[in-house]
């Protein structure tokens, strides 16, 4: 079984602001395999990665570039563009994108194919529709469904959004829900998995990846699993 992957969530902020270039370069520095991050649109139709849908009290659906871009998280650090985190990660380590409120999808997967190529990518959401959407105009590209609670029927979700990687908090995760996504030939990945005990325990379930806020961690347990 190939190892999990090592995902950063939103970067590896020990030092630096979540969803920061800075952020994202320490990751890849630390040898991570992929990041994990959210993107949202703007008013003026352009994409920023950042987490909340406001800053400051604002939503970012009707901010301009301009606005989001004056922004400073915690006073010194910007709010990247899409394409400022995809020249980034291109040909260094997988983006795992997760859409929040993204509106112009033609606009979007033009934009990610022409920085990355399919294999380096993961499309994620919580909206299942949005995600049945991608199985229609992105084929190629890896898709995945969020999921902050407990699935009833698993395998029907992925069949009906045509996701092919089931993305669910680790406490909602079981030996056998990974066992069941990979007899179907599905991936795995957890995510909120940040505790020692947690990380250790989702290896031995063989997950397909986790996404964590201790990617330093994870990469000591990864090496010790050679």
């Amino acid at each position: 079984m190939p190892k999990a992957l090592n995902i950063a969530h939103r970067g590896f902020h020990k030092n630096f602001p979540d969803n920061t270039i800075e952020g994202f370069e320490a990751a890849i520095k630390l040898g991570v395999d992929g990041i994990e991050c959210d993107v949202h649109e703007t008013a003026d139709s352009k994409f920023v990665i950042y987490h909340d849908d406001d800053i400051e009290g604002k939503p970012i659906s009707e901010m301009s570039l301009a606005d989001v871009r004056n922004k400073r998280l915690k006073g010194l650090y910007k709010i990247p563009t899409l394409e400022e985190t995809l020249e980034t990660c291109r040909q260094s380590v997988k983006l795992n994108l997760e859409l929040k409120l993204v509106y112009s999808m033609d606009k979007f997967l033009k934009t990610v194919r022409v920085a990355m190529q399919p294999e380096e990518l993961l499309l994620s959401s919580f909206y299942a529709a949005l995600i049945t959407e991608l199985a229609d105009t992105a084929p190629e590209i890896p898709r995945g469904i969020l999921s902050a609670f407990k699935v009833k029927d698993p395998v029907n979700l992925m069949k009906l959004t045509r996701a092919q990687v089931m993305l669910p908090r680790f406490i909602n995760t079981t030996m056998a829900l990974v066992d069941k996504m990979h007899s179907r030939e599905l991936r795995l990945i957890v995510w909120a998995c940040n505790e020692p005990d947690d990380i250790r325990t989702a290896l031995e379930w063989e997950v397909d990846g986790i996404i964590t806020d201790e990617p330093e961690f994870l990469a000591g347990e990864l090496r010790k699993e050679k």
